[in-house]
């Protein structure tokens, strides 16, 4: 049967990719990470990566130049010069691993890395000091390196912060801005590569209203919920992230 698409896509990958920017952008708004890898994940299962990873990260630096206004005065910005500075280097190694290293195993490791760190923090691991500039960049080195390797960067800087002594407010804003920086240095990989072209920019601009009014809403129950509803939100987002990760490559 003849479907009608509308710039490359047909209306069952825009009803996924409208339902999934919503959802993806109310999370993004409330615990300050998680949309690109909800868009990715949902869209992956209609879609081919080349169409919606350069996508999820547009829509994504949208939201957090949206959301960064709002939060500025909160953010760990001599933590971030760290943390982008250990991707800066993490993220070629990753790379470079990728290519070495069957990828299947080596995201399963990644992933159950992620669950043990979930773990620790919900079992009440803490770190009895604001993280210093050794192991922000150690972070930084690590979460680059996942970029690389998995294309998940968030995990290690958020269970970081999470641990830390600092309020949730300051690590949901350090989150907005550090994955600014990442998602610039992605779209520039994907340009120099030429996976962006004008049909992808049409889909971005028509999911932008959606993505706005997910990122407001989540924006608006950060507001009104208590910071240790957000912590848990957000390591369960983890957890869940980490065991469908798991699920996807052994399935797949």
């Amino acid at each position: 049967m003849f479907e009608t698409e509308f710039f490359g896509w047909g209306a069952p990958i825009w009803a996924v990719a409208v339902a999934a920017t919503l959802l993806g952008g109310i999370v993004r708004g409330f615990t300050g990470f998680g949309f690109a890898l909800i868009v990715i994940s949902a869209l992956l299962l209609v879609a081919d990566p080349v169409s919606v990873v350069p996508l999820a990260l547009i829509l994504d630096l949208l939201a957090g130049f949206t959301l960064l206004p709002q939060n500025y005065r909160e953010v760990h910005w001599a933590g971030i010069r760290q943390l982008v500075l250990g991707s800066v280097i993490g993220v070629p190694a990753g790379f470079a691993c990728l290519l070495l290293v069957e990828p299947e195993p080596m995201k399963i490791a990644i992933y159950l890395g992620i669950l043990v760190s979930v773990l620790l923090i919900a079992r009440g691991f803490r770190l009895a000091s604001v993280p210093g500039n050794g192991m922000l960049a150690g972070t930084g080195v690590v979460s680059g390196f996942m970029s690389g390797a998995a294309g998940v960067p968030g995990p290690p800087m958020v269970l970081l912060y999470l641990s830390s002594p600092l309020p949730v407010s300051i690590t949901r804003a350090t989150g907005i801005a550090f994955f600014i920086a990442t998602d610039i240095l992605a779209l520039a990989l994907a340009a120099y590569k030429g996976l962006i072209d004008a049909d992808m920019l049409i889909r971005s601009a028509a999911l932008v209203p959606v993505m706005a009014a997910g990122t407001a809403i989540g924006h608006r129950l950060f507001g009104v919920t208590r910071p240790d509803l957000v912590k848990r939100a957000a390591i369960l987002l983890l957890g869940l992230l980490a065991i469908v990760g798991i699920g996807k490559v052994l399935i797949g």
